[in-house]
């Protein structure tokens, strides 16, 4: 059973977006089992307070911290009293620490049930992205297609509700996954309610014409791609119906 609320952003989370941003300064972390202090330059991990004999293990315990706090202060360069090597693989931390984590502890960072999932971008060109993923984890990744709600996504898998919470988390957190910006599948649904088959081919076909990428909408790409389905289904069903139809779809691709 997925959760009805979700977390916008967990410890792991955060530290991404500063790994992303090239960030330099302190994550503090307050736990309930586990403080400490993540040190970061240019976005990469370069030390802990307290320091550990082990970096990573360090790090990863950090980042399993539950009902806790974290501040991110920023500094303009780390002393070199507190370094202790370079990890600069943040992606395989996110996806390991989502392997030792409490499923029903990561759940809150899941999107619900409704949302759309699909592959996301990797912003940062200058960077190798090396990940060490899991089989289980990798078909997970690739199921998501930008289409099917996460509800139905989860439906079809064979994998046990707690191994797929804790995957989930896992593309979540390490940004190999986010939100698609319109619900496209809805205006799918509806033209195949109002036009059966017809209507699935006309979107596809208005896709094609406009030269859209449904994974890259913004708003006026869904305006482009709703006033050419109105042309289309107007010839089929007249105006006012056509009306009615484009309406609602616009209503629930918004959602």
């Amino acid at each position: 059973m997925l959760p009805e609320h979700y977390a916008e952003v967990s410890v792991g989370g955060m530290l991404r977006l500063l790994a992303r941003y090239h960030q330099t300064g302190i994550l503090k972390v307050r736990g309930k089992d586990e403080t400490g202090e993540i040190f970061l330059e240019a976005g990469c991990i370069v030390g802990t307070d307290p320091k550990g004999a082990n970096l990573k293990k360090k790090v990863l315990s950090l980042l399993l911290a539950r009902e806790g706090r974290f501040h991110f202060q920023s500094k303009n360069e780390v002393s070199a009293a507190v370094r202790q090597g370079k990890l600069e693989e943040i992606e395989n931390l996110l996806l390991e620490v989502s392997r030792n984590s409490d499923p029903q502890e990561m759940a809150k960072y899941i999107p619900p049930p409704e949302t759309v999932l699909q592959l996301a971008p990797v912003l940062d060109t200058e960077k190798n992205l090396q990940l060490n993923m899991r089989p289980d984890e990798w078909n997970v990744l690739i199921s998501i297609n930008g289409e099917e709600s996460l509800q139905v996504l989860c439906g079809k898998s064979s994998l046990k509700t707690e191994r797929l919470q804790q995957i989930l988390y896992g593309l979540w957190s390490a940004g190999l996954i986010r939100k698609t910006r319109f619900r496209i599948s809805r205006v799918f649904e509806i033209a195949a309610r109002e036009l059966g088959n017809l209507g699935e081919a006309l979107i596809r076909e208005a896709f094609r014409k406009l030269n859209l990428d449904r994974n890259r909408m913004h708003m006026p790409e869904l305006i482009q791609l709703l006033n050419e389905l109105q042309r289309s289904i107007t010839i089929l069903l007249g105006p006012t119906k056509a009306g009615e139809v484009i309406e609602l779809m616009w209503q629930e691709a918004k959602r």
